[in-house]
């Protein structure tokens, strides 16, 4: 998908790029046009009886996220109650990425540094939010109301990262 899909068509990297999963029904106005109701294939294999027809996993919007600006963040408390957070602004591509459930594939700049200097370093879970649209001021402005002392967000490669070797 990378190579003949992405690569030289957007001004991303590979390590900028993921796919994003909505884990739950996207709203159909954020889906591109060939979006379906069906059932949620993971969901019926955690829940339901091998080889049976779909029973209450019916009735998931399936389909490609439209492309367009999104945030990704996340905000929650530590293990000492403290508020903590992320923001990053990015793109869900215009890219069909022949799978299933509400996906799209999102493409932050810079996000391999971020992915390793925050999300894994700063041990956030795998699940983020995603904003349609750039919120990123507002969101930092919020989270910051809320007390939130430690916000991070993907930061160019100039502005390194504190624990990020600068021989790299």
């Amino acid at each position: 998908m990378w190579e003949s899909q992405i690569k030289g068509k957007f001004d991303y990297q590979l390590t900028d790029t993921f796919m994003g999963f909505h884990c739950g029904n996207t709203p159909s106005c954020k889906m591109c046009a060939d979006r379906a109701v069906k059932y949620q294939l993971i969901q019926h294999r955690l829940l339901e009886p091998a080889g049976s027809e779909p029973d209450f996993t019916r009735g998931t919007l399936e389909g490609d996220i439209a492309p367009g600006e999104i945030t990704f963040y996340r905000l929650q408390c530590d293990s000492d109650g403290n508020l903590r957070s992320y923001i990053a602004q990015g793109e869900v591509l215009p890219v069909a990425t022949c799978s299933f459930g509400g996906i799209g594939v999102f493409a932050i700049h810079d996000m391999g540094r971020f992915y390793r200097h925050v999300l894994i370093q700063k041990r956030y879970p795998h699940h983020g939010a995603v904003a349609f649209g750039h919120h990123g001021k507002a969101l930092f402005e919020v989270f910051k109301f809320l007390g939130v002392q430690d916000i991070a967000w993907n930061q160019p490669k100039s502005l390194p990262y504190p624990t990020e070797n600068p021989w790299a």
